[in-house]
């Protein structure tokens, strides 16, 4: 039976889970990684659907912090057949600190107080996390005879214009974080339970339309900086890797024998050849 260990890992380079996977069986199997934290259960990025052999481990670098998090093995098909198989529950306890990252780059994971401790910590202004939106699209239609109109109307979108405007009190943190925000204009924003009274997600991608910078106390020789911004809540990135397909009728239509294309793989590695099976 398949079996799954959960454990919180709180070093460089941001906090995350390791989840060691094992007794999947000799021979390959298909499977998804599920999260379950705060009443959601989502798959875990870049572990849906993926195929694997036996054991192994996997990291999940946008496990939300300072909550209880599960992790959850559904086995598609393999050699023991399809299962599902819970996890141990796992907290990164980070001390009341949250994260600012690059969802694709963990190197980039910037952390956040809630409340300014140190001067160089990175802390939300006291503007941020008061308030959201959520908006629908609406289109009002006027309807001849009728002094009511008619409403067509979309799914109410997820949180909007969310303030998540930080504070920088030294030069380093401070450049630390233009840095990010110059790299992506998508961010994971992992807030701490702590902060606010909006229940927020323990992990959203945020997209930065816009994010400004204001040095309070430059001028006059101090480093305090105030980056203003407003988040929209949007669906986590994925990538796509296109691949060149060749067919066995490319390749007989550009050689009329075998021993052509034997010539040609002289030298070759198989990779090269895949990349290149016709030249």
């Amino acid at each position: 039976m398949v079996a799954v260990l959960a454990e919180a890992i709180l070093d460089a380079p941001c906090p995350r889970v390791g989840l060691t996977i094992t007794e999947l069986g000799i021979g390959e199997s298909v499977y998804t990684v599920w999260r379950s934290a705060d009443g959601e259960r989502n798959a875990v990025s870049g572990y849906r659907r993926i195929t694997g052999n036996d054991a192994t481990f996997i990291t999940d670098y946008h496990a939300p912090v300072g909550r209880p998090v599960t992790y959850e093995i559904e086995v598609l098909s393999g050699p023991a057949g399809a299962s599902r198989t819970q996890s141990n529950t796992v907290t990164l306890d980070t001390g009341g600190e949250g994260y600012l990252m690059d969802p694709l780059v963990p190197q980039t994971c910037v952390p956040v107080v809630g409340k300014r401790d140190k001067n160089d910590d990175l802390y939300l202004r006291g503007s941020a996390l008061a308030a959201l939106e959520y908006n629908a699209e609406i289109s009002i239609f006027k309807v001849m005879g009728s002094d009511k109109p008619m409403a067509l109307f979309g799914q109410r979108m997820a949180e909007m214009n969310l303030d998540t405007s930080i504070g920088t009190r030294s030069a380093e943190q401070n450049t630390r974080l233009k840095k990010l925000l110059k790299s992506t204009g998508q961010l994971l924003f992992r807030p701490s339970p702590e902060w606010g009274q909006l229940d927020l997600p323990g992990a959203m991608f945020i997209g930065n339309a816009q994010a400004t910078q204001v040095p309070v106390n430059v001028l006059m020789g101090g480093e305090i900086t105030w980056w203003d911004m407003k988040s929209d809540v949007v669906q986590q990135p994925t990538i796509k890797v296109l691949t060149a397909t060749f067919t066995y009728g490319d390749v007989a239509l550009l050689m009329s024998t075998y021993q052509q294309k034997q010539d040609l793989m002289a030298g070759k590695t198989y990779l090269e050849d895949l990349k290149n099976p016709i030249g």
